[in-house]
C-alpha cells in the first residue's frame, strides 16, 4: 500500500511541474494607453484573423503576430504599424470547431510621420500629465 501512495505521490509531482512555455507575440511599440502618434498617413479599421481547427483538442496554435501582420497589411503596402488596436481570442468549439486571435486597428505609415517639431508643443502622451516630449511646455 505504501509503495503505491508514494508512486502516486511522486506522479502527481511530476505532473505539477510539468508546462511549457509558447512564444505569443513580438512588438516594436506597445501600449494600453492612448497615444497621440504624429502621422499623416493612417487608412480605415482594419481586421486580420489568424485560426486553427479544433476536433476534440486543438490541432495547432493560432499566431497572434500573424493576425497583426495580417491587418496590417489588409489595409495596403503603404501602411507598417497599427493604433487604436484590440485583440480577441475567439474560440468556437464543442466538439468541431476554431480558436482564432482576431485583430482590429487602424493601419498607418510610420515613415510618413511628422517631426516633433511639427506638433506645435502639443503633449505626446495625453494619458500621463508628468511626461511631455523633450523640449515642449506644459
Amino acid at each position: 500500500m505504501r509503495k503505491g501512495l508514494k508512486l502516486i505521490v511522486l506522479l502527481c509531482g511530476l505532473a505539477f511541474m510539468a508546462g511549457c512555455t509558447m512564444r505569443i507575440v513580438d512588438f516594436t511599440v506597445i501600449s494600453s494607453k492612448n497615444v497621440k502618434v504624429p502621422t499623416k498617413a493612417r487608412g480605415q479599421r482594419v481586421t486580420g484573423k489568424d485560426c486553427t481547427f479544433v476536433v476534440f483538442v486543438p490541432i495547432g496554435i493560432p499566431n497572434m503576430k500573424e493576425a497583426i501582420d495580417r491587418a496590417i497589411e489588409s489595409g495596403g503596402g503603404d501602411y507598417d504599424a497599427l493604433v487604436d488596436g484590440v485583440v480577441y481570442q475567439d474560440n468556437y468549439s464543442f466538439i468541431i470547431g476554431q480558436m482564432c486571435f482576431r485583430v482590429e486597428g487602424t493601419p498607418i505609415n510610420t515613415k510618413s510621420s511628422t517631426s516633433m517639431k511639427e506638433l506645435d508643443g502639443k503633449e505626446l502622451l495625453r494619458h500621463s500629465s508628468r511626461f511631455t516630449a523633450p523640449g515642449f511646455q506644459n
